[in-house]
């Protein structure tokens, strides 16, 4: 009988640095974060804002409720109110008498319980763009000399920070445009943090409204309710939208300004009057799988009456607006060209799997056509093609001076998350009608949903019994401890071969549609943690049989304290109309011990991370690597070899921490190997990879049973495989073996 020693190789990995803009907000700052919808059947109204011009662009100022009409998908509604907004003192207004046909009236004047919020958004600008944005904002102080009026500065970096909080002080607002266009040295952070000091005086205001409210009603303190009622909800609004930013960020996994202008523009839903947004950007890039946060944006600004006015400011530059369009479809034009060449023989590239991924994001790189869609479909305006954007600025302007507020119940009352179409017709001949293109119509009980999509998920997770109707598998990874937390990564993985897949009518592709969310709830079963995601798939038709043989998989890190959790995960395939939801309970234990360690992952592969990726918090991405679990336990054949992906936490360097590691099979010993590691990194962590060969090993089900040892404190860790295949000879255990660092661990007779 040969006697046959394994040794373990362990490979020490480096680990990943993580993005200050990704951490996650305090838990109870989350939980309070989302308004609730606006949009109640049977109670609530939409509310439109229409600007009235006239062939000459002047604005119309006389119109009467019975020459306008709205249709929502085609359908006329009943106006329940209607009166012109905004008309700046000593102008002339028409007040128009009552419509006895509609019900509607028509007032005039300004109303003192309206206030219009004019929000600058600065994004990553080139040095052109600032000059271009930095002089249309200070163009913008110089028409906005009213007390109804007041304005905000934002800017976009890794996430949506605040430079100044909502004022009229012409000074305060001159600095902050300065500051956001890179004029003088910037302080976004203290800025920022200033926003806590914000809410604290927001909260101030409510109290002191309060009081107000139970001693007065009218005259002098009608007007100081309607003061301090604008302070405290401006205050929440500011720091409600910079955390609604990060969260959506770290939900969708991404970095886009399209989360931003969604943020500002729910959050100012709280606040009547017409609010606008001033967004100064480069361009705008919605590659397919943000296609949902642009319509959100845009359904969102709607709901809220918010209008987004985007300067292009790129200005008069050389490049033709489709050139990275054509460049784009160039390169996938190359790629289909390989394939057809090679005739389908020999493994499939990225560029072939990406061939239709890559055609339909071209039509999205003409990123001026992404800005008008923003603004067009806000009722805004697009700013663009000018190195001088003077005459659009006071255009946005002027449509505060003079709007129309148009408000209607919706007749349809089945609000199923589907996009509601509208359109304003004035019978009046010569008239241009600017307004908004629809609105979402998420339903009163699905209030948290932030994108349309997510209200089939949520529905799914409320349904009794669970549906099974798509094969999925989630499961939830326990890291190290963080502060007071502990770090775990959830993983999703849908198989391709359970989803319906149709012609996409761009040639020959074929696609499926699903959305997916991850929901986290503590024992009174309250949302402490949320993912979701909406992922149109493509693949060329010659490749998909094989290609739908692989698996999607997510990935999403989150902190969490010592508790009592259940991990619910929903899937909808949006062709095929079936959803699967997966619950499964998560104890997290504190950390006590000076000495720590992950769970243990068996790898199914690792991939390299596409260039330009983001830093996420995720302890899979390690290096330009991402590492793939099995999330059931694996079956490998005995030519396999298994690949256990650990993480070790050491607090002090000193002595050094050790590892031993055991092969059990039906509770024998069949190898061990200790392991001295080298120092844990700054956050105490020690990443290793350690490699098993298969093969040789009887059939049969395995552990891997790992113990971390430093001084007197130790932690321990197991997992298990299964090794399918003929019954070999079994070997006895092996005596232990010392190694240090990594070593080649092959069999040896």
């Amino acid at each position: 009988m040969n006697t046959r020693r394994l040794a373990v190789a362990l490979a020490p990995w480096i680990a990943v640095g993580t993005s200050s803009a990704m951490q996650a907000p305090p838990q109870e700052a989350r939980q309070a974060e989302a308004p609730p919808s606006i949009f109640r059947v049977g109670t609530d109204v939409v509310v439109l804002d229409v600007v009235v011009r006239d062939k000459k662009g002047r604005t119309v100022r006389d119109l009467q409720a019975n020459e306008v009409q709205v249709f929502e998908d085609g359908v006329p509604q009943e106006l329940e109110s209607f009166r012109l907004r905004g008309a700046g003192e000593g102008e002339a207004v028409a007040a128009g008498e009552a419509d006895k046909a509609s019900g509607a009236t028509v007032e005039g004047g300004t109303d003192q319980r309206h206030v219009n919020l004019v929000t600058l958004v600065f994004d990553q600008l080139s040095v052109e763009g600032r000059r271009i944005a930095r002089q249309a904002g200070l163009d913008l102080l110089k028409l906005t000399d009213r007390p109804d009026l007041v304005v905000s500065v934002f800017q976009v970096k890794e996430s949506l920070r605040l430079v100044q909080q909502f004022t009229s002080d012409h000074d305060q607002l001159h600095q902050a445009i300065l500051e956001a266009t890179g004029q003088v040295a910037t302080q976004y952070t203290n800025a920022t943090e200033s926003l806590e000091d914000a809410a604290r005086a927001g909260e101030e205001a409510q109290r002191r409204l309060q009081a107000v409210a139970q001693s007065t009603s009218t005259g002098a303190g009608a007007s100081s309710i309607a003061q301090l009622s604008r302070e405290a909800d401006m205050a929440r609004m500011a720091i409600d939208a910079l955390r609604m930013t990060e969260s959506l960020q770290r939900e969708q996994q991404g970095h886009s300004s399209l989360y931003a202008i969604l943020a500002l523009a729910r959050q100012q839903q709280r606040l009547a009057g017409r609010k606008t947004i001033l967004y100064f950007a480069d361009g705008l890039q919605v590659p397919p799988q943000l296609e949902h946060v642009l319509l959100g944006a845009i359904s969102e600004a709607n709901r809220a009456n918010v209008s987004v006015y985007a300067v292009d400011t790129r200005g008069l530059s050389g490049m033709r607006p489709l050139e990275a369009t054509a460049d784009t479809l160039g390169e996938v034009q190359a790629a289909h060209q390989r394939e057809m060449t090679s005739g389908g023989v020999g493994p499939v590239t990225k560029e072939q799997v990406k061939v239709s991924e890559n055609a339909i994001a071209a039509l999205r790189m003409d990123t001026q056509g992404a800005l008008a869609d923003l603004a067009l479909g806000t009722g805004g305006l697009l700013i663009a093609n000018s190195n001088d954007v003077r005459k659009g600025i006071e255009r946005a302007v002027g449509d505060l001076r003079g709007y129309y507020e148009v408000a209607y119940e919706p007749v349809r009352k089945d609000f199923d998350g589907k996009f509601r179409r509208l359109e304003v017709r004035v019978s009046r001949p010569g008239i241009v009608v600017q307004t908004r293109s629809g609105y979402f119509a998420i339903p009163p009980e699905e209030g948290s949903a932030r994108f349309a999509y997510e209200v089939d998920l949520l529905r799914a997770l409320r349904a009794v019994p669970a549906p099974a109707e798509l094969p999925l598998r989630a499961r939830a990874f326990r890291f190290g401890p963080e502060a007071e937390a502990v770090r775990y990564t959830a993983v999703l993985e849908i198989p391709l071969a359970g989803l319906q897949f149709e012609a996409d009518g761009r040639g020959d592709v074929d696609r499926a549609h699903f959305s997916m969310i991850t929901v986290l709830r503590d024992a009174s079963g309250a949302v402490v943690e949320r993912f979701s995601e909406d992922s149109p798939v493509f693949l060329p038709r010659q490749q998909r049989d094989s290609l739908k043989r692989g698996n999607v998989v997510f990935t999403r890190s989150f902190r969490l304290v010592p508790g009592r959790y259940t991990l619910e995960t929903a899937v909808v395939d949006q062709l095929g109309k079936r959803r699967s939801v997966q619950r499964s309970p998560l104890v997290v234990a504190p950390s006590i011990t000076r000495v720590s360690l992950s769970d243990l992952a068996v790898l199914k592969r690792s991939e390299a991370v596409p260039k330009g990726a983001l830093a996420t918090e995720d302890p899979f991405r390690v290096g330009e690597n991402r590492l793939v679990p099995f999330l059931t336990e694996p079956h490998l054949q005995g030519s396999e070899q298994l690949s256990v992906f650990l993480v070790a936490y050491a607090r002090n360097p000193v002595p050094p921490p050790e590892l031993l590691v055991e092969l059990v099979r039906d509770g024998t010993l069949v190898a061990q190997s200790l392991l001295e590691l080298p120092a844990p990194d700054r956050s105490g962590r020690i990443p290793y990879l350690a490699k098993l060969p298969v093969e040789g090993l009887p059939s049969g089900r395995y552990e891997v049973r790992v113990l971390l040892k430093q001084g007197g404190a130790s932690a321990q860790g197991k997992t298990a495989f299964t090794v399918d295949g003929p019954e070999p000879e079994v070997a006895p255990p092996t005596s232990l073996e010392r190694t240090q660092g990594a070593g080649s661990g092959p069999y040896e007779d």
